[in-house]
């Protein structure tokens, strides 16, 4: 299944006191035990997003939506995983999210993994990170931000 990453027709993700929390039952690669998210919006930190671990140790994930940032990012992703996210008819449009990797803060270096992003199906709030089958076309390391050179 090809997924678009694209602002037309975009239903919206809005998180707020009572709308910002989303299962990912498998985990993330490398913490399968984190299953429960807050998605944290701060308007003055945008496009950045805070995925927090609801619960168990607390930790923070720097995301952002690639939409407006990754020219061209094309997600084609297995059935399997389109299914275990239900992402059809209306639901085919998921949020989705790329790890950000804070490098350094001064100078500012920032990294995003484009080959596995975060997917979630915005009625459902049941999320995935998945390793895209055209994984090859993009690097776990494309510099979003880079004041160092």
């Amino acid at each position: 299944m090809l997924v678009e990453a694209s602002i037309s027709g975009q239903q919206e993700f809005v998180p707020d006191a009572t709308n910002n929390q989303f299962l990912m039952p498998e985990g993330l690669i490398g913490l399968p035990d984190f299953k429960k998210f807050q998605l944290i919006v701060d308007p003055e930190s945008l496009p950045f997003v805070v995925l927090y671990a609801v619960e168990g140790d607390e930790i923070q994930i720097p995301a952002v939506e690639p939409v407006g940032l990754v020219e061209n990012y094309r997600l084609d992703i297995g059935d399997a995983d389109a299914e275990f996210l239900g992402l059809v008819g209306d639901d085919a449009n998921p949020l989705i999210l790329n790890v950000a990797t804070i490098k350094s803060y001064e100078p500012q270096k920032v990294t995003l993994n484009l080959a596995a992003p975060i997917l979630i199906n915005r009625r459902t709030r049941v999320g995935k990170q998945v390793v895209l089958l055209n994984y090859q076309s993009y690097s776990t390391t494309h510099v979003l931000i880079d004041e160092t050179a």
